[in-house]
């Protein structure tokens, strides 16, 4: 049996393309036929026996590799759905609370963060000092901030 070993393994190797499940493989096979050795005495020929039981291992690891892979697959999917989802239902809350600011902080805010404006532009296009731009921003965020703490709060 263990003069058979490297062969079992290279066997072993050519299904499952990984050395390490491969090494495991021939190590289970070896272990349950030395557990059932009585019965291997019956075997007309025990290379091709041992083989047998390599190729038939190796294919349920195969087949519990893409079991599994596609239980991950089909969790990644639902949760990227229900995290779109998320992202969805968030920007349009962001938006609903944006529009119920006050205006002057709303068209900071706008032009400052979904613009990426600097607030010297923004105060010639408002009119106001940079300083009022940036307290229109600043008071505007903060609410926002106040508004989905307390929705995360509830979550």
């Amino acid at each position: 049996m263990i003069q058979q070993k490297d062969k079992l393994f290279r066997f072993a190797f050519s299904i499952l393309k990984d050395s390490n499940d491969a090494q495991d493989a021939v190590q289970d096979v070896v272990l349950k036929l030395w557990k059932n050795r009585r019965l291997l005495d019956n075997a007309k020929n025990l290379e091709s026996y041992c083989l047998n039981a390599v190729k038939n291992l190796c294919f349920d690891v195969l087949r519990k590799q893409k079991k599994h892979q596609n239980y991950l697959q089909t969790n990644i999917s639902e949760h990227m759905e229900e995290t779109r989802f998320d992202t969805i239902d968030f920007v349009e809350k962001l938006k609903q609370e944006l529009h119920q600011l006050p205006v002057q902080q709303r068209m900071a805010i706008e032009l400052k963060d979904f613009q990426g404006m600097e607030y010297e532009e923004i105060s010639d296009i408002m009119d106001q000092s940079a300083n009022t731009i940036r307290v229109h921003v600043s008071r505007g965020r903060k609410k926002l901030f106040e508004i989905f703490k307390e929705e995360l709060a509830n979550v």
